[in-house]
């Protein structure tokens, strides 16, 4: 009983020291506005649009993957006369590998309607999730240029001489912080054209301080469709790309459930889908890049509750496993010390395999002169002191013979019987000592 309570609480220490380490800590939960997707029925989404369309039998698509799969989208059978909108910023940003796959589907004969949160700023607009380089990617689909409509008044002019003073934190802060109350902005017809008909004013709301932006494109013409009433600058424009067109809403927030009930948000709505689709076309969506995806999405894959709910079955089996009939053993060391004969042994094994005999035995004999150098003070060598050995009166001329004999054998690369050497030289360093 102790051993299964000692590994219940070692197990238990060990899942600790795992979610200590490993598991993800939990956060302070942030309340994000919600996102201009077909299924989100709040404030910013599109369920309403997506309700209305399916009412009056237009079909629509929802895009939970990349620009890259537009041709393959499922459904889709028409590869012209399709609408496809999208509002930007993106949570999820656009790919340098998406521009010219949606510019060649745009061009076959698609229309493309970037609803865009340039001169009004949606509070989903302000996720800090978002797109950081928003500008850019709405300029690389667009092939349009934007820049902040700045007043010309002293102050700004002022503010251009010194770049130091044309923002000052409490400026920043302030265009960071919610209005108390949504700012009410709107589109006018600047002209007659069919996108425009039956439309006078088109509602926009800006949850936070916005900036008038002027859009135009080089080498293409723009049309601008509708215009700031305040301010005159252009806030609708139409450009075409090919066989196809783009349109691009300088407001982000007119399609969204809160306003497209109001002024003629949806007149103009139904114009663009009217005027769009052709030969069965159908309006897609883009929620892939708000976030609604198909694909891989690792804050998905580990929100999931049922993720979750399989790492504690998988903890449960772990812990009847640990506890069952499972018994600690005592360890068993693996190590077998070997002695001093067993080491010279299988070293010399090692050699005897490695090493031809001739060899070996040139290697021994020069070793017993170069000893018998050395107690004399003389420097190694390589040569056999035979005239020196044959000197020594205690050495027998018959081993000094041998010697002779197996060093001729050796240099001649004949194999050479080791033992009979190791004994010879034995013999004589006994004898010289």
């Amino acid at each position: 009983m102790k051993d299964r309570l000692l590994t219940f609480a070692l197990a238990i220490c060990a899942f600790v020291a795992f979610y200590v380490v490993m598991a993800p800590k939990p956060s302070t939960p942030e309340q994000y506005p919600t996102r201009p997707t077909s299924i989100e029925a709040g404030p910013n989404g599109y369920l309403g649009f997506t309700r209305w369309l399916a009412a009056e039998h237009v079909p629509v698509l929802s895009l939970r993957d990349r620009f890259t799969k537009l041709s393959e989208v499922p459904g889709l059978e028409a590869h012209t006369g399709n609408l496809l909108i999208t509002a930007a910023p993106h949570l999820y940003p656009i790919r340098d590998s998406e521009v010219l796959p949606l510019r060649r589907w745009v061009q076959r004969g698609n229309t493309l309607f970037i609803v865009a949160g340039l001169s009004d700023t949606p509070d989903w607009s302000m996720d800090r999730r978002g797109d950081a380089q928003f500008l850019e990617h709405l300029e690389s689909m667009t092939r349009m240029h934007f820049e902040q409509r700045v007043e010309e008044d002293e102050d700004s002019d002022k503010e251009k001489d010194d770049p130091a003073k044309a923002a000052t934190p409490a400026q920043v802060i302030a265009a960071q912080t919610k209005l108390a109350e949504p700012l009410q902005l709107e589109m006018r017809p600047a002209g007659a054209h069919p996108l425009l008909e039956g439309v006078s004013k088109v509602s926009a709301l800006s949850d936070y301080p916005t900036a008038k932006w002027e859009g135009w494109a080089k080498g293409t013409s723009v049309l601008e469709l509708a215009h700031d009433p305040e301010s005159g600058v252009p806030v609708l424009w139409l450009l075409s790309e090919g066989e196809g067109q783009i349109i691009v809403s300088a407001y982000g927030s007119i399609l969204g459930n809160r306003l497209l009930g109001e002024t003629d948000n949806a007149h103009l709505i139904a114009n663009i889908v009217r005027w769009s689709l052709r030969g069965g076309g159908k309006v897609i969506l883009d929620d892939a890049h708000q976030g609604l995806v198909a694909f891989y999405d690792p804050d998905a894959f580990f929100g999931d509750s049922r993720l979750h709910a399989t790492l504690w079955w998988l903890l449960g089996l772990w812990l009847l496993f640990v506890l069952g009939s499972q018994r600690l053993r005592p360890s068993q060391s693996s190590w077998n010390p070997v002695d001093i004969t067993g080491f010279v042994r299988a070293t010399g094994g090692f050699m005897a395999r490695v090493m031809q005999p001739a060899t070996v035995a040139q290697q021994m004999i020069a070793n017993f002169f170069n000893d018998a150098r050395k107690r004399h003070g003389l420097p190694s060598g390589t040569t056999p002191m035979w005239d020196w050995l044959g000197a020594q009166t205690m050495v027998s001329e018959r081993d000094v013979e041998s010697l002779q004999a197996l060093h001729a054998k050796a240099q001649q690369g004949k194999r050479v019987n080791l033992s009979q050497l190791h004994n010879l030289l034995i013999r004589l360093r006994t004898a010289l000592e």
